[in-house]
């Protein structure tokens, strides 16, 4: 009795166990998928700061853009008023100041009509032309404050 019992378990212990096949998933598929979706997005989510940057930007020049026009207009309406000799050289300082600012209309707009991706290589040329504006009007600027102060002494 001890030997067929014995015979049994032996032959029970070289029987190696069957172990399922491991279950077909979409595992890795899946996460393809979510890596796919969170990259898109992060394209879509940097191109509307990139938007709201660009329209910031517009409307700040825009901004800018109206007040030293209107500047413009005041120096004008000022030199109206002088005598022939400062007139003719308020209407060449004018002339100049009339061209900086069409060249800084120009960049402004090459910035407003860039898409939302290139907008950027425009930013340093609109810079840079409204900081030429800018330094041209401070001295016509300056010139014109001096001579309202000298008219009312």
């Amino acid at each position: 009795m001890l030997l067929p019992a014995l015979t049994l378990a032996a032959a029970g212990c070289g029987k190696k166990p069957e172990i399922a096949p491991p279950a077909q998933t979409n595992a890795p598929a899946r996460g393809v998928e979510k890596i796919k979706r969170e990259a898109k997005d992060a394209v879509t989510a940097t191109a509307g700061y990139l938007t709201q940057r660009k329209e910031r930007l517009q409307k700040s020049f825009s901004d800018k853009m109206t007040e030293l026009s209107k500047q413009l207009s005041d120096l004008k309406a000022k030199s109206e008023r002088t005598g022939d000799k400062a007139r003719s050289e308020w209407t060449n300082a004018l002339a100049g100041l009339q061209r900086k600012k069409q060249v800084a209309a120009d960049k402004l707009e090459q910035l407003k009509n860039s898409s939302s991706d290139k907008w950027q290589e425009f930013k340093a040329d609109v810079e840079a032309a409204f900081a030429d504006l800018e330094k041209a009007l401070k001295d016509p600027l300056a010139r014109s404050k001096d001579d309202d102060k000298s008219s009312r002494q």
